[in-house]
């Protein structure tokens, strides 16, 4: 099967039209969210929402026009904390730049829903940005020793 790669930009007219007839399918790209989405392996199932919660995965815009799919870790005021999980550095959104709310991935052709018990209990703990830390430096740490 043939990869083709498509400007979010352009995708993203597509996910609107899906979006607005109930929910959307996106491959993950990049590595921000890894462990927990990995890009190339995994796929997302989107959703618009006017609600977000602390734990949530969601797809974003910057100001700059790129689109980010990260999770929130915190509220502040009228803004959004979010960071990927592979990252430290928080980023501050408002609600309007958010487009979806990830519902459900899939790895290995098994979809897995996000508010199901055993994946929230995963989501607290990672959250938890010393523990964060810790686990992507040992993790680091080992690769790089080729265990």
């Amino acid at each position: 099967m043939e990869v083709r790669r498509v400007p979010m930009e352009e995708l993203y007219r597509l996910l609107e039209v899906q979006l607005e007839r109930g929910s959307a399918q996106l491959p993950v790209t990049g590595s921000s969210m890894s462990p927990t989405l990995r890009g190339g392996r995994d796929l997302v199932r989107l959703e618009k929402s006017c609600s977000f919660h602390r734990g949530d995965v969601i797809l974003y815009r910057r100001e700059s026009g790129q689109y980010v799919l990260h999770r929130i870790i915190g509220e502040e005021k009228e803004t959004l904390i979010c960071c990927g999980d592979r990252q430290t550095e928080k980023e501050t959104v408002l609600p309007g730049q958010v487009l979806a709310v990830v519902t459900a991935f899939c790895r290995k052709g098994v979809w897995r829903k996000t508010d199901a018990p055993l994946y929230r209990l995963y989501v607290q703990l990672w959250m938890i940005m010393p523990l964060r830390r810790a686990v992507l430096f040992l993790r680091d740490m080992l690769r790089r020793a080729g265990i």
